[in-house]
Protein backbone atom coordinates (compact mmCIF):
# COMPACT_ATOMS: atom_id res chain seq x y z
CA UNK A 1 0.00 0.00 0.00
CA UNK A 2 0.97 3.29 -0.88
CA UNK A 3 1.29 6.16 1.60
CA UNK A 4 0.49 9.93 0.84
CA UNK A 5 2.14 12.93 2.63
CA UNK A 6 0.65 15.20 4.90
CA UNK A 7 0.07 17.37 1.87
CA UNK A 8 -1.53 15.42 -0.37
CA UNK A 9 -3.96 13.57 2.21
CA UNK A 10 -4.81 17.45 2.85
CA UNK A 11 -5.76 18.09 -0.64
CA UNK A 12 -7.87 15.20 -0.85
CA UNK A 13 -9.69 15.81 2.38
CA UNK A 14 -9.88 19.44 0.72
CA UNK A 15 -11.29 18.21 -2.56
CA UNK A 16 -13.96 16.11 -1.01
CA UNK A 17 -15.13 18.70 1.49
CA UNK A 18 -15.64 20.69 -1.67
CA UNK A 19 -17.79 18.44 -3.99
CA UNK A 20 -19.78 17.23 -0.69
CA UNK A 21 -20.68 20.31 -0.21
CA UNK A 22 -21.70 21.62 -3.75
CA UNK A 23 -23.62 18.66 -4.36
CA UNK A 24 -26.04 19.84 -1.19
CA UNK A 25 -27.71 17.79 1.22
CA UNK A 26 -28.91 14.83 -1.56
CA UNK A 27 -29.72 10.80 -1.36
CA UNK A 28 -26.97 8.65 -1.62
CA UNK A 29 -27.52 7.64 -5.25
CA UNK A 30 -27.05 11.74 -6.51
CA UNK A 31 -23.56 11.76 -4.96
CA UNK A 32 -21.10 12.18 -7.46
CA UNK A 33 -18.53 9.13 -8.05
CA UNK A 34 -15.56 9.59 -6.86
CA UNK A 35 -13.34 8.10 -9.22
CA UNK A 36 -9.98 8.66 -11.22
CA UNK A 37 -11.63 9.67 -14.37
CA UNK A 38 -14.00 12.32 -11.72
CA UNK A 39 -11.01 13.53 -11.03
CA UNK A 40 -8.64 13.76 -13.69
CA UNK A 41 -11.57 16.06 -15.17
CA UNK A 42 -12.33 18.35 -12.75
CA UNK A 43 -8.87 18.84 -10.91
CA UNK A 44 -6.09 18.00 -13.40
CA UNK A 45 -3.43 19.47 -10.38
CA UNK A 46 -4.70 17.49 -7.65
CA UNK A 47 -4.67 14.21 -10.10
CA UNK A 48 -1.02 14.66 -10.88
CA UNK A 49 -0.05 15.29 -7.59
CA UNK A 50 -1.70 12.23 -6.56
CA UNK A 51 -0.22 10.06 -9.16
CA UNK A 52 3.20 11.82 -8.66
CA UNK A 53 3.45 10.43 -4.99
CA UNK A 54 1.83 7.24 -4.98
CA UNK A 55 4.45 6.34 -8.17
CA UNK A 56 7.69 7.14 -5.27
CA UNK A 57 5.65 5.74 -2.36
CA UNK A 58 5.81 2.45 -4.68
CA UNK A 59 9.63 2.69 -5.67
CA UNK A 60 10.63 3.18 -2.24
CA UNK A 61 8.06 0.07 -1.13
CA UNK A 62 10.04 -2.27 -3.98
CA UNK A 63 13.79 -1.19 -2.87
CA UNK A 64 12.62 -1.88 0.72
CA UNK A 65 11.18 -5.44 0.08
CA UNK A 66 14.45 -6.23 -2.12
CA UNK A 67 16.96 -5.26 0.69
CA UNK A 68 14.62 -7.31 3.41
CA UNK A 69 13.25 -10.37 1.38
CA UNK A 70 16.35 -10.41 -1.32
CA UNK A 71 14.06 -12.10 -3.54
CA UNK A 72 13.05 -10.79 -6.93
CA UNK A 73 11.06 -7.59 -7.17
CA UNK A 74 9.42 -5.68 -9.76
CA UNK A 75 7.52 -2.53 -9.15
CA UNK A 76 4.88 -1.53 -11.64
CA UNK A 77 4.29 1.68 -11.57
CA UNK A 78 0.27 3.24 -11.99
CA UNK A 79 -0.47 3.89 -15.35
CA UNK A 80 -2.43 7.28 -15.83
CA UNK A 81 -6.02 6.62 -15.06
CA UNK A 82 -5.65 4.44 -12.31
CA UNK A 83 -5.81 6.32 -8.85
CA UNK A 84 -5.01 2.68 -7.41
CA UNK A 85 -1.63 1.88 -6.13
CA UNK A 86 0.94 0.19 -7.86
CA UNK A 87 1.61 -3.55 -7.11
CA UNK A 88 4.32 -5.44 -6.71
CA UNK A 89 5.19 -8.69 -7.47
CA UNK A 90 7.94 -11.23 -5.50
CA UNK A 91 8.50 -14.73 -6.86
CA UNK A 92 9.16 -17.32 -3.94
CA UNK A 93 12.31 -18.89 -4.12
CA UNK A 94 11.92 -22.54 -5.40
CA UNK A 95 13.04 -25.23 -3.11
CA UNK A 96 15.35 -27.65 -3.78
CA UNK A 97 14.02 -31.29 -3.46
CA UNK A 98 14.76 -34.43 -1.13
CA UNK A 99 16.93 -36.31 -3.23
CA UNK A 100 17.73 -38.60 -0.50
CA UNK A 101 17.26 -42.38 -1.98
CA UNK A 102 16.73 -40.99 -5.76
CA UNK A 103 18.25 -44.37 -7.08
CA UNK A 104 15.11 -46.03 -5.72
CA UNK A 105 12.57 -43.26 -7.80
CA UNK A 106 12.36 -41.87 -10.99
CA UNK A 107 13.51 -38.94 -11.87
CA UNK A 108 10.37 -37.62 -12.39
CA UNK A 109 9.03 -37.69 -8.77
CA UNK A 110 10.96 -34.96 -7.85
CA UNK A 111 9.85 -31.52 -8.40
CA UNK A 112 12.16 -29.24 -9.73
CA UNK A 113 13.46 -32.08 -12.25
CA UNK A 114 17.45 -32.28 -10.71
CA UNK A 115 19.60 -31.07 -14.05
CA UNK A 116 22.96 -31.32 -12.08
CA UNK A 117 24.67 -35.21 -11.64
CA UNK A 118 23.79 -37.44 -9.58
CA UNK A 119 26.59 -40.62 -8.07
CA UNK A 120 25.47 -43.69 -6.28
CA UNK A 121 27.63 -46.64 -5.44
CA UNK A 122 26.94 -49.46 -3.37
CA UNK A 123 28.41 -52.90 -2.95
CA UNK A 124 28.06 -56.76 -1.10
CA UNK A 125 30.97 -58.77 -0.32
CA UNK A 126 30.60 -62.25 1.61
CA UNK A 127 33.50 -64.92 2.31
CA UNK A 128 33.20 -68.57 3.61
CA UNK A 129 35.83 -71.13 4.26
CA UNK A 130 35.88 -74.71 5.25
CA UNK A 131 38.12 -76.78 6.51
CA UNK A 132 37.23 -80.21 7.47
CA UNK A 133 37.24 -83.61 4.29
CA UNK A 134 36.71 -80.52 2.29
CA UNK A 135 38.63 -77.50 2.28
CA UNK A 136 37.15 -74.85 0.34
CA UNK A 137 37.32 -70.78 0.17
CA UNK A 138 34.24 -69.07 -1.70
CA UNK A 139 34.19 -65.00 -2.42
CA UNK A 140 31.08 -63.77 -3.42
CA UNK A 141 30.50 -59.79 -4.02
CA UNK A 142 28.40 -57.54 -6.10
CA UNK A 143 28.77 -53.80 -6.66
CA UNK A 144 26.65 -51.23 -8.40
CA UNK A 145 27.25 -47.67 -9.83
CA UNK A 146 24.50 -45.70 -10.77
CA UNK A 147 24.87 -42.21 -12.33
CA UNK A 148 21.58 -39.89 -13.34
CA UNK A 149 21.32 -36.59 -15.56
CA UNK A 150 17.99 -35.08 -15.74
CA UNK A 151 15.68 -38.60 -16.59
CA UNK A 152 18.33 -40.57 -17.86
CA UNK A 153 20.44 -42.71 -15.11
CA UNK A 154 22.79 -45.48 -15.97
CA UNK A 155 23.90 -48.64 -13.82
CA UNK A 156 26.82 -50.81 -14.53
CA UNK A 157 26.50 -53.95 -12.04
CA UNK A 158 28.83 -56.73 -11.72
CA UNK A 159 28.67 -59.97 -9.28
CA UNK A 160 31.01 -62.45 -9.13
CA UNK A 161 31.20 -65.83 -7.10
CA UNK A 162 33.94 -67.70 -6.89
CA UNK A 163 34.70 -71.44 -5.27
CA UNK A 164 38.12 -72.99 -4.63
CA UNK A 165 38.07 -76.53 -3.35
CA UNK A 166 40.30 -79.13 -1.95
CA UNK A 167 39.40 -82.47 -1.06
CA UNK A 168 41.35 -84.92 1.79
CA UNK A 169 42.18 -88.29 -0.55
CA UNK A 170 42.46 -91.61 1.19
CA UNK A 171 46.62 -90.73 1.46
CA UNK A 172 45.99 -87.85 3.43
CA UNK A 173 47.11 -85.63 0.84
CA UNK A 174 44.63 -82.70 -0.87
CA UNK A 175 43.31 -82.55 -4.51
CA UNK A 176 42.10 -79.90 -5.86
CA UNK A 177 38.94 -80.01 -7.11
CA UNK A 178 37.06 -78.59 -10.02
CA UNK A 179 36.32 -74.77 -9.40
CA UNK A 180 33.31 -72.84 -9.65
CA UNK A 181 33.46 -69.80 -10.91
CA UNK A 182 30.38 -67.49 -12.14
CA UNK A 183 31.29 -63.49 -12.88
CA UNK A 184 28.29 -60.98 -14.79
CA UNK A 185 28.68 -57.47 -16.32
CA UNK A 186 25.78 -55.94 -16.90
CA UNK A 187 25.56 -51.88 -17.98
CA UNK A 188 21.09 -50.54 -18.39
CA UNK A 189 20.44 -46.75 -19.58
CA UNK A 190 17.27 -45.92 -18.26
CA UNK A 191 15.07 -43.16 -19.58
CA UNK A 192 11.71 -41.64 -17.27
CA UNK A 193 8.96 -41.52 -19.37
CA UNK A 194 6.68 -40.39 -16.70
CA UNK A 195 6.73 -40.91 -12.89
CA UNK A 196 5.81 -44.39 -13.09
CA UNK A 197 6.76 -45.59 -16.97
CA UNK A 198 10.19 -45.65 -18.14
CA UNK A 199 12.06 -47.23 -21.15
CA UNK A 200 15.29 -49.32 -20.60
CA UNK A 201 18.18 -50.90 -23.18
CA UNK A 202 21.39 -52.77 -21.73
CA UNK A 203 24.00 -55.72 -22.36
CA UNK A 204 25.19 -58.68 -20.03
CA UNK A 205 27.87 -60.45 -20.32
CA UNK A 206 27.58 -63.74 -18.13
CA UNK A 207 30.13 -66.58 -17.73
CA UNK A 208 29.45 -69.52 -15.80
CA UNK A 209 31.71 -72.76 -15.48
CA UNK A 210 28.95 -74.82 -13.57
CA UNK A 211 26.64 -74.20 -16.74
CA UNK A 212 29.38 -74.61 -19.10
CA UNK A 213 28.91 -71.19 -20.26
CA UNK A 214 32.11 -69.77 -21.38
CA UNK A 215 30.53 -66.71 -22.48
CA UNK A 216 27.20 -65.60 -22.69
CA UNK A 217 26.21 -61.98 -24.22
CA UNK A 218 22.82 -60.76 -24.17
CA UNK A 219 21.28 -57.40 -25.39
CA UNK A 220 17.70 -56.33 -24.32
CA UNK A 221 15.05 -53.37 -24.53
CA UNK A 222 12.42 -52.94 -23.11
CA UNK A 223 9.44 -50.58 -20.68
CA UNK A 224 9.06 -50.43 -17.20
CA UNK A 225 6.43 -49.43 -14.64
CA UNK A 226 5.87 -49.03 -11.09
CA UNK A 227 3.00 -50.62 -9.67
CA UNK A 228 3.13 -49.29 -6.61
CA UNK A 229 5.54 -46.20 -4.98
CA UNK A 230 4.67 -45.72 -1.90
CA UNK A 231 6.99 -44.53 1.25
CA UNK A 232 6.87 -48.13 2.73
CA UNK A 233 6.28 -50.90 -0.73
CA UNK A 234 7.70 -50.33 -3.63
CA UNK A 235 6.76 -53.10 -6.63
CA UNK A 236 7.71 -52.58 -10.06
CA UNK A 237 7.96 -54.68 -13.17
CA UNK A 238 9.88 -54.27 -16.33
CA UNK A 239 9.01 -56.66 -19.85
CA UNK A 240 11.87 -56.49 -22.22
CA UNK A 241 13.10 -58.81 -25.79
CA UNK A 242 16.20 -58.98 -26.40
CA UNK A 243 18.85 -61.59 -28.33
CA UNK A 244 21.78 -64.12 -26.68
CA UNK A 245 24.70 -65.30 -27.74
CA UNK A 246 26.48 -68.31 -25.64
CA UNK A 247 29.87 -69.43 -26.28
CA UNK A 248 30.89 -72.59 -25.03
CA UNK A 249 34.27 -74.32 -23.36
CA UNK A 250 36.05 -77.16 -25.05
CA UNK A 251 34.76 -79.76 -23.41
CA UNK A 252 31.40 -79.02 -24.86
CA UNK A 253 32.69 -78.17 -28.12
CA UNK A 254 34.30 -81.80 -28.49
CA UNK A 255 31.24 -83.40 -26.96
CA UNK A 256 28.60 -81.94 -28.05
CA UNK A 257 29.74 -80.86 -31.40
CA UNK A 258 28.30 -77.05 -30.76
CA UNK A 259 30.60 -73.79 -31.20
CA UNK A 260 27.46 -71.55 -30.05
CA UNK A 261 23.84 -70.73 -29.46
CA UNK A 262 21.93 -67.41 -30.90
CA UNK A 263 18.65 -67.76 -29.96
CA UNK A 264 15.99 -64.66 -29.48
CA UNK A 265 14.48 -64.30 -25.77
CA UNK A 266 11.48 -62.57 -23.85
CA UNK A 267 12.58 -61.07 -20.14
CA UNK A 268 10.70 -60.43 -17.55
CA UNK A 269 11.44 -58.88 -13.81
CA UNK A 270 9.76 -57.90 -11.14
CA UNK A 271 11.47 -56.38 -7.88
CA UNK A 272 9.28 -55.16 -4.41
CA UNK A 273 10.92 -53.52 -1.47
CA UNK A 274 9.41 -52.90 2.01
CA UNK A 275 10.45 -51.13 4.20
CA UNK A 276 9.74 -52.31 7.31
CA UNK A 277 11.53 -50.01 10.15
CA UNK A 278 13.93 -46.94 9.54
CA UNK A 279 16.94 -49.79 10.02
CA UNK A 280 14.99 -53.07 8.55
CA UNK A 281 14.27 -53.49 4.64
CA UNK A 282 12.98 -56.70 2.68
CA UNK A 283 14.02 -56.74 -0.88
CA UNK A 284 12.36 -59.62 -2.83
CA UNK A 285 13.45 -59.69 -7.07
CA UNK A 286 12.22 -62.86 -9.62
CA UNK A 287 13.06 -62.79 -13.56
CA UNK A 288 12.56 -65.06 -16.04
CA UNK A 289 14.09 -65.69 -19.30
CA UNK A 290 12.15 -67.47 -21.83
CA UNK A 291 14.31 -68.57 -25.61
CA UNK A 292 12.14 -68.06 -28.43
CA UNK A 293 13.47 -70.63 -30.00
CA UNK A 294 13.57 -74.36 -29.20
CA UNK A 295 16.86 -75.93 -28.45
CA UNK A 296 17.73 -80.22 -28.43
CA UNK A 297 17.47 -81.69 -25.38
CA UNK A 298 19.60 -84.41 -24.45
CA UNK A 299 19.95 -87.22 -22.35
CA UNK A 300 21.79 -87.57 -19.17
CA UNK A 301 24.61 -90.41 -19.93
CA UNK A 302 27.92 -88.63 -21.09
CA UNK A 303 29.18 -91.50 -22.84
CA UNK A 304 26.47 -92.27 -25.03
CA UNK A 305 24.80 -88.82 -25.54
CA UNK A 306 21.83 -88.50 -28.12
CA UNK A 307 19.04 -86.42 -28.55
CA UNK A 308 15.77 -87.12 -26.73
CA UNK A 309 13.07 -84.23 -28.05
CA UNK A 310 13.22 -80.34 -28.48
CA UNK A 311 11.95 -77.80 -25.70
CA UNK A 312 12.07 -73.62 -25.46
CA UNK A 313 14.61 -73.60 -23.02
CA UNK A 314 13.93 -70.94 -20.19
CA UNK A 315 15.55 -69.75 -16.85
CA UNK A 316 14.24 -67.78 -13.88
CA UNK A 317 15.55 -67.02 -10.26
CA UNK A 318 14.01 -66.00 -6.93
CA UNK A 319 15.95 -63.68 -4.61
CA UNK A 320 14.97 -62.59 -1.22
CA UNK A 321 16.99 -60.55 1.01
CA UNK A 322 16.92 -59.13 4.42
CA UNK A 323 18.80 -55.65 5.75
CA UNK A 324 19.84 -54.52 8.68
CA UNK A 325 20.93 -51.09 9.12
CA UNK A 326 24.51 -51.35 11.35
CA UNK A 327 25.61 -47.27 11.12
CA UNK A 328 24.97 -45.09 8.20
CA UNK A 329 26.41 -46.13 4.94
CA UNK A 330 26.51 -50.04 6.34
CA UNK A 331 23.87 -52.96 6.24
CA UNK A 332 24.25 -56.54 7.14
CA UNK A 333 22.27 -58.69 4.57
CA UNK A 334 21.06 -62.54 4.66
CA UNK A 335 19.78 -63.80 1.77
CA UNK A 336 17.78 -66.64 -0.60
CA UNK A 337 18.53 -67.05 -3.77
CA UNK A 338 16.82 -70.29 -6.04
CA UNK A 339 17.58 -70.41 -9.55
CA UNK A 340 15.99 -72.94 -12.26
CA UNK A 341 17.12 -74.27 -15.99
CA UNK A 342 14.58 -76.29 -17.95
CA UNK A 343 17.05 -77.73 -20.24
CA UNK A 344 20.51 -77.82 -19.19
CA UNK A 345 23.45 -79.92 -20.12
CA UNK A 346 24.08 -83.34 -19.14
CA UNK A 347 25.02 -84.18 -15.76
CA UNK A 348 23.94 -80.27 -14.52
CA UNK A 349 20.93 -80.45 -12.14
CA UNK A 350 18.25 -78.12 -12.67
CA UNK A 351 17.99 -76.22 -9.77
CA UNK A 352 20.63 -74.34 -7.36
CA UNK A 353 20.11 -72.80 -4.08
CA UNK A 354 22.23 -70.23 -2.63
CA UNK A 355 22.10 -69.04 0.98
CA UNK A 356 24.68 -66.08 1.83
CA UNK A 357 25.28 -63.48 4.36
CA UNK A 358 27.40 -60.51 4.07
CA UNK A 359 27.57 -56.43 4.41
CA UNK A 360 26.61 -54.09 2.29
CA UNK A 361 28.11 -50.45 1.64
CA UNK A 362 26.07 -47.82 0.29
CA UNK A 363 26.98 -44.29 -0.81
Amino acid sequence: MRRFSGRGIAIIGMLSATIFLGAGYVGAADLPVMDSGYIKEHYPDIYLQIFREGKEAGRKEAEMAVKNAAVPVQATPAAPGSALPATISAAAPQTKPDLASWWEHSSLKYSPLPERWLFHIDGTLDYKHKTGNTQSDLYNGSANFMVRKWRFTNTLSYIIDKEFKAELSKTGTRQNSTDSDYRSVQDALRYDLTDRLYGEVGYMWEKDTANYIAGRNSYYAGVGYALIDAERHRLGVFFAGGYENEKFPELVKKTMDMENLEVGAAYFREDYRWNITDRLTYKQTFRIIQNLKSTDVFNNDVAHLYVTGDTNRYRWFLINELYFKLAPHVNFMIGYKYEYDSNPWPTVDKTDTTLKSGIQFSY
